[in-house]
């Protein structure tokens, strides 16, 4: 069954925003980078090697016992990053 006429949306009054709802969208919506190009972030990307089994331990017992002293590189991929820059790969 429809709705009477008094009931549907084109007869109710709408509701005008305030200044300050207004002023408020303004302050939001000013800074943003609409239609600009945003520079391109280069992200890592992901790598298999396949290792021995000893040198995998030997990596992941590196990487704990940084971790739990606070220093030096705490992943297995940090510790390989590090490894590659002293070979003379550089990180761009």
């Amino acid at each position: 069954m429809p709705k009477p006429p008094s009931q549907t949306a084109a007869a109710k009054p709408k509701k005008m925003p305030s200044q300050t709802e207004i002023d408020a969208l303004t302050r939001d919506l000013v800074d943003r980078p609409y239609g600009e190009q945003q520079p391109k972030v280069k992200k890592a990307k992901p790598v298999t090697i396949s290792l021995h089994p000893s040198m995998i331990e030997q990596l992941e017992d590196l990487a704990l016992k940084n971790k739990r002293a606070g220093t030096g590189p705490k992943t297995v991929s940090a510790i390989i990053r590090d490894a590659l820059a002293a070979s003379g790969f550089v990180n761009y």
